[in-house]
C-alpha cells in the first residue's frame, strides 16, 4: 500500500521502522489516529489521485525479530542465512537454545521440527555436542524417547546418536545414561513396532556400548531385547527361509544389535556367561552365520560382529563345564604330570584313568539330540564355518576373528578342545591357515599364529605344521641382514612363532634340522641378543629355543660344521633347566584376566599368555583369550544434505592402520597346497 492508495475520511495510523547494513529494526509505536481529510470540492478520491503514489515503509514490516549482531554469543555452526519466503518477510535461523527450549514444547509438529533440525545440527560437530549437553538437552532428547509419535521418537533417538557417537563424547554417552537413556532406549526397543525407531534405537545403543563405563548397565537393561525382538526373529526367519520377505525386516537392525553385543561380550567374566546363558543367543548367531557363508555373504560388517561376538563367548570356553576353570593351575598340573616316575616323595601322584563305562541307551538318545546354545560354540559344524571365512573372506577384521575362535577353542585342557584340534586337521584348515601366515597383516597373522600354537598341541598336527609350514613360520623372525625392527611385524606374532618352534625342537630333532636348514638358527641367535630393539620376553624365548636345539646331540656335528658352536646356543641370560623346558606359551588363550587397555604387543610376566589383541571400533584392545571388544561407536549420522553417511569409529589403533584393511588373498584362486591330502 502506498499513501496513494489511502481514501479520504478514513482514519488510519502509522509506525515507523528504520533500516541499516545490520537489518530492520522493531517497528515504533503506533501514532495517534490521523484521518485523511476532504478536498476543497468535496469530490472523494484517492489521495494517490491528488498527491502521486510513493512507497510505504510498511510494505518491509517482517514478522520476527532481525538477526543479531556479529558479536552474539549463539554457537557459529547455525545457518545464519536471511531465507526469504514467499509472501516476500525474511526469516532467520533459531539459536541452538531455543531449538532446545522448542523441544518441551506442548506441541508435537514443534517437538518434531525441533528435534530434526537439532540432528541436523550435531552432525559431526562436537563443539555443538558439548553445547547441547551444557544447555540440558540431553534429559529433554530421553523424555521425547516416550513421546507416541514414532517420528518423533526416530528423531530424538538420531539426536542422541550423533551426540554419542565418537570417543571423544564419552561425557555425553554417560550423561545419556544420567538421564535414564539406556533404560528408556531398552523399553523403546520393546515396544516400538516401526523398523527405522528400532534401527535408530539400536544405534544409538551401539555408540554408548563403545563406553566402558556403560556395558554392564547395556547388559542389565538391553541385552534381552536386543536377542528377543532382534536375534531370535532374525533367525527365525533364517530358519523360515524368507529373510528377504517382509518389508518390515531391516538387516541394518541386526548390524546394530550384533555391533551391541559384540562390545559388551568383552566387558567382564559375568558378560560372558551371561550372553552364554540367553536363551536361543547362540543358536540365532550360528544360523544367521551358516546363512552368510552359504550365500558367500562373508565381508559385511554383520557377519563381522557376529564372528566377534562368537570368538569372545568362546574365551575360556573349559569355565563352561568347570566354572572355577583357571588356566594357570590346569598348565601347573599338566607340568607336574610330565615329571620323571622318580620324583621326590610327597609329589602329586598321577591317578589312574578309570575304564570308561558302556553307555546306555538313554545316554546314547541323548547323544544323538542336536546340540543347541553353549555347546554350538565347540561344535565340527561352526569350526567348518570359521575355516570357511578364513578361505572366502578379505575383512580383515572377519579373518581376525575367525581365527582368533579357533585359537580359543584349541586353547583349553578338556576334551571338546582336543576335538577341535583333530576337527581343524580332518577338515584341511591347516593348510588354510599356513596360507595366511604371507598376508601384510600383523593382526591376522598374529592370531593365525597363535591359532596354529595351540593347535600344535596335538601331536599330528604339529608334525604336519612343522613339515609344510617351517619357511613361513621362520620368515617371520628378523633376518640376519635386518638394519632396523620390522614394525610390520609384532612382539605377539614373533612371541607365538617361537612357541611353535619350541615344540617342534622339543620333540624333534628332524623338526630341529629343518629350522637350521631353513636359517633359523643365525635369526633365533640375532633375536635372543636385540634387546632392547625386542622385548626382554621375546629374547628370552629365542634362547629357550637354542637351548633346546643343542639338547639334539646328533645334530652337533652339523652345527660345528656349520661354524656353530656350544656356546652360541647359549646366546642370552643363563637360565634355571626348568625354564628351558617349559617354555611359556605367548598369545595363546590361557592366562589370567589382563586389563582391556592392555596392547598385545606387552607381554605381561603375570599371565602365561593373552589371545589375540584387538585394539577396540573398532579399539584394538581386549582379546581372543580375553574377550576382544570393539568398542565402536558405529552410527549413520544425518549430514546436512539429508542424507546418511558412515561414520568409521574412532578407534584407539595406530594413525597408519586402517579400520578395514584390505586383505588380498592372491585373487580368487587360491594356492594349492604342499602337502595335498597328507595335510590329514
Amino acid at each position: 500500500m502506498t499513501v496513494g492508495d489511502l481514501i479520504t475520511e478514513h482514519e488510519y495510523q502509522f509506525r515507523v521502522i528504520a533500516h541499516n547494513a545490520i537489518g530492520f529494526s522493531e517497528p515504533s509505536d503506533p501514532s495517534p489516529p490521523i484521518v485523511i481529510g476532504v478536498p476543497i470540492n468535496g469530490d472523494a478520491k484517492f489521495v494517490g489521485a491528488q498527491y502521486g503514489s510513493f512507497p510505504l515503509l510498511q510494505d518491509e514490516i517482517i514478522r520476527e525479530s532481525p538477526p543479531l549482531p556479529d558479536r552474539d554469543d549463539s554457537p557459529p555452526p547455525i545457518n545464519r542465512t536471511y531465507m526469504k519466503g514467499k509472501d516476500g518477510l525474511h526469516w532467520r535461523d533459531p539459536t541452538l537454545k531455543e531449538v532446545i527450549e522448542y523441544l518441551d514444547s506442548p506441541n508435537k509438529i514443534e517437538q518434531l521440527n525441533a528435534s530434526g533440525y537439532l540432528q541436523h545440527l550435531t552432525y559431526n560437530d562436537n563443539a555443538i555436542k558439548e553445547e547441547t549437553r551444557e544447555l540440558h538437552g540431553i534429559p529433554k532428547l530421553v523424555r521425547l524417547l516416550s513421546s507416541d509419535a514414532p517420528e518423533i521418537q526416530k528423531n530424538a533417538c538420531g539426536c542422541l546418536k550423533n551426540l554419542s557417537f565418537g570417543k571423544e563424547n564419552d561425557e555425553n554417552k554417560r550423561a545419556i545414561n544420567a538421564a535414564g537413556g539406556i533404560e528408556a532406549l531398552s523399553a523403546l526397543l520393546r515396544q516400538a513396532a516401526d523398523a527405522l525407531v528400532r534401527e535408530e534405537v539400536t544405534a544409538v545403543l551401539w555408540n554408548l556400548s563403545s563406553s566402558d563405563d556403560l556395558k554392564m548397565t547395556i547388559l542389565e537393561h538391553s541385552t534381552d531385547a536386543i536377542v528377543q525382538r532382534i536375534i531370535v526373529p532374525a533367525s527365525n526367519r533364517v530358519i523360515q527361509n524368507d529373510m528377504n520377505s517382509g518389508r518390515s525386516y531391516n538387516i541394518n537392525i541386526f548390524r546394530n544389535a550384533s555391533g551391541v553385543l559384540r562390545n559388551i561380550s568383552a566387558a567382564s567374566p559375568l558378560a560372558r556367561k551371561t550372553l552364554r546363558n540367553c536363551p536361543q543367543l547362540i543358536d540365532g548367531l550360528f544360523y544367521f552365520l551358516t546363512r552368510a557363508v552359504s550365500k558367500s555373504q562373508v565381508d559385511s560388517r554383520t557377519v563381522e560382529n557376529v564372528v566377534c561376538i562368537l570368538r569372545n563367548l568362546s574365551y575360556r570356553i573349559q569355565e563352561v563345564k568347570e566354572p572355577n576353570y583357571k588356566p594357570l593351575k590346569i598348565e601347573l598340573n599338566g607340568s607336574n604330570r610330565e615329571r620323571s616316575r622318580s620324583a621326590p616323595s610327597g609329589s602329586p601322584r598321577i591317578k589312574k584313568k578309570e575304564p570308561k563305562k558302556k553307555k546306555g541307551k538313554h545316554e546314547a538318545t541323548v547323544s544323538e539330540v542336536p546340540p543347541t546354545g553353549i555347546l554350538l560354540l565347540w561344535q565340527p559344524e561352526l569350526v567348518r564355518l570359521y575355516l570357511k571365512l578364513l578361505q572366502e573372506a578379505s575383512n580383515s577384521e572377519t579373518l581376525e576373528a575367525s581365527a582368533g575362535a579357533i585359537q580359543n577353542l584349541a586353547a583349553c585342557h578338556f576334551e571338546p578342545s582336543v576335538q577341535v584340534r583333530a576337527v581343524v586337521r580332518t577338515e584341511k584348515g591347516l593348510p588354510i591357515l599356513v596360507e595366511l601366515l604371507r598376508l601384510n597383516d600383523d593382526k591376522v597373522v598374529c592370531a593365525v599364529t597363535t591359532a596354529l600354537r595351540n593347535l600344535s598341541l596335538d601331536p599330528r598336527n604339529r608334525e604336519l605344521i612343522g613339515k609344510y609350514a617351517m619357511k613361513d613360520l621362520v620368515a617371520k623372525l628378523p633376518r640376519v641382514d635386518q638394519q632396523s625392527r620390522n614394525h610390520l611385524i609384532s612382539d605377539s606374532t614373533i612371541g607365538a612363532v617361537l612357541g611353535i618352534l619350541f615344540e617342534m625342537v622339543k620333540y624333534s630333532a628332524d623338526f630341529t634340522r629343518s629350522i637350521h636348514e631353513c636359517g633359523g638358527t643365525e635369526r633365533l641367535r640375532l633375536l635372543a641378543r636385540s634387546h632392547p630393539l625386542y622385548s626382554a620376553r621375546i629374547c628370552k624365548y629365542a634362547s629357550q629355543v637354542l637351548y633346546m636345539m643343542w639338547q639334539h646331540k646328533d645334530l652337533h656335528d652339523g652345527f660345528k660344521r656349520s661354524g656353530l658352536k656350544e656356546t652360541d646356543f647359549f646366546s642370552g641370560p643363563a637360565y634355571k633347566a626348568r625354564d628351558t623346558t617349559t617354555l611359556a606359551r605367548p598369545i595363546s588363550s590361557q592366562g589370567a584376566e589382563r586389563p582391556v587397555n592392555l596392547r598385545s604387543e606387552i607381554f605381561d610376566d603375570s599371565a602365561s599368555a593373552c589371545d589375540t589383541a584387538k585394539h577396540d571400533e573398532h579399539i584394538r584392545l581386549g582379546y581372543s583369550e580375553s574377550p576382544r571388544s570393539v568398542n565402536q561407536d558405529r552410527t549413520f549420522l544425518l549430514d546436512p544434505s539429508n542424507r546418511y553417511q558412515s561414520q568409521s569409529p574412532v578407534s584407539c589403533q595406530q594413525p597408519y592402520e586402517p579400520l578395514y584393511a584390505s586383505v588380498h588373498k592372491y585373487g580368487n584362486t587360491r594356492r594349492q597346497s604342499a602337502g595335498g591330502d597328507s595335510w590329514v
